[in-house]
């Protein structure tokens, strides 16, 4: 079992770089998930993938491939409604899934994209999968899939929220007189802000999904650990020229400060040096384009000789990849990409 984490900013190629990889793992011989996070529908058009709703395998047939290449785009509600099924007893499950609190969980709490992420890892393992390869939304807010699960399962063991979702229904049936005076306080107030029927709603939802969330925090912690055994986890940075500084230096303190093993770097879209050309003489426009391309890539050249010197000694890996001629928009472009790619 292993997990590859891609990061980095928008515009880089990141969902490319990341399904491309899976493909040379699955030609290798594996059973990989390509799985993206990013609510954005980049994935599809890198694989070519038409019609809606996807887990997908993809046909493999004309690269002689050994093993499988499945994609999938995290859905939130069907991530959160396998979890509660799994979780609880099913009457308890089809009391949380009938709940209209849960239906506004689901369509408007911000958070539960990135909530929901590291579950749906943790159920890929759960399916077989035997390389996970994970497309992180292009942003500098992308580490909240990770940040936001670990606070959600500190937040579930604090005593006063276990305190509310363990005692709500007794509390309920002996009226607000079995509150004590603090709760009672904190009653007042939350009803205060909500109104007495949506307060009501929310505690009694929440003392019937407390298993759930209980069960979810513990999971959360498990594949949050493994995404910190190097041995089972690396992340991959990736990013273009005139970005490689910056990003590099962003997500590698962002992920060593939260102890997440950085394993690669990818400067994609890197213009390759030509040989001089022999331009016919008038052809003026010609020669300007000429020395424009020559001026841009050796600019690239020299950059990334200075993300070798800079990053070199801290990141295991770093790796070229060369503009391609056309738009990655299919199986056949991204074996091209995944032919330069060894991660």
């Amino acid at each position: 079992m292993r997990i590859q984490v891609f990061v980095g900013t928008g515009g880089v190629g990141k969902t490319s770089v990341a399904a491309a990889t899976a493909l040379r793992a699955a030609i290798g011989g594996e059973k990989c998930l390509v799985l993206t996070i990013d609510p954005a529908r980049r994935l599809r058009t890198a694989l070519g993938i038409t019609g809606n709703g996807f887990q997908k395998q993809l046909p493999l047939e004309p690269f002689g491939a050994k093993g499988e290449l499945w994609a999938a785009q995290l859905d939130v509600a069907q991530s959160l409604n396998r979890a509660v099924e799994q979780i609880a007893p099913p009457r308890q499950a089809a009391a949380v899934l009938a709940h209209p609190i849960y239906h506004v969980l689901l369509e408007s709490l911000a958070g539960m994209q990135e909530l929901m992420a590291v579950e749906r890892m943790d159920q890929a393992l759960d399916d077989g999968f035997e390389a996970l390869f994970v497309d992180t939304a292009p942003s500098r807010h992308a580490l909240e899939f990770v940040d936001k699960p670990e606070s959600f399962a500190q937040l579930v063991s604090f005593p006063m929220v276990k305190l509310v979702g363990m005692t709500y229904h007794w509390w309920d049936r002996l009226g607000l007189a079995g509150l004590s005076r603090k709760s009672l306080e904190l009653y007042s107030r939350v009803e205060q802000m909500l109104g007495a029927t949506l307060a009501r709603q929310i505690l009694d939802f929440f003392s019937i999904f407390r298993g759930v969330a209980e069960d979810y925090a513990k999971r959360a912690r498990r594949t949050l650990a493994m995404l910190r055994d190097p041995k089972i986890t690396t992340f991959t940075v990736v990013t273009s020229p005139f970005k490689a500084h910056r990003d590099g230096d962003f997500f590698w303190e962002e992920l060593s400060r939260r102890k997440f093993p950085v394993g690669s770097m990818v400067v994609n879209r890197v213009w390759p040096v030509l040989p001089e050309l022999s331009i016919p003489e008038g052809q003026q426009a010609l020669e300007s384009v000429a020395a424009w391309y020559q001026e841009m890539s050796q600019a690239h050249a020299r950059v990334w000789e200075q993300v070798r010197a800079d990053f070199g000694p801290k990141i295991p890996k770093l790796i070229e990849v060369p503009e391609l001629s056309s738009d990655i928009d299919g199986l056949p472009a991204l074996h091209q990409m995944a032919q330069r790619l060894e991660l």
